[in-house]
């Protein structure tokens, strides 16, 4: 059972900015680049590296590490604009954020 609160907050770190950010990254992109991946074995020209297809076995194998390094970029670029963006938004109000907290004492 989980309940709704909301909190209001003056500013976040960086370092969870980066760590929400890399999250949503790496748990979207990797898997997609994977999905690809799965296609280039079967054929399909959905996979690239320098301009040309990778298909078969050496694309499924390749779609992984394009995936981290994509996700990588993705992290860093969007990590300094939103932190950017975060701290001018701090300096006029406060972040007010919803958080769902588990009723149950756990560790």
């Amino acid at each position: 059972m989980s309940h709704q609160r909301a909190v209001t907050i003056r500013r976040l770190s960086i370092g969870s900015v980066f760590r929400l950010v890399a999250i949503g990254c790496f748990g979207s992109m990797v898997p997609f680049a994977v999905l690809m991946g799965v296609f280039a074995l079967s054929g399909f020209h959905t996979v690239t590296w320098n301009h040309q297809p990778v298909i078969g076995l050496s694309g499924l194998l390749a779609s992984p590490f394009i995936g981290v390094f994509v996700a990588a970029l993705f992290t860093i670029f969007m990590g300094v604009f939103l932190s950017v963006g975060l701290w001018l938004y701090s300096k006029l109000r406060p972040v007010t954020i919803i958080i769902f907290e588990d009723l149950a004492s756990g560790a």
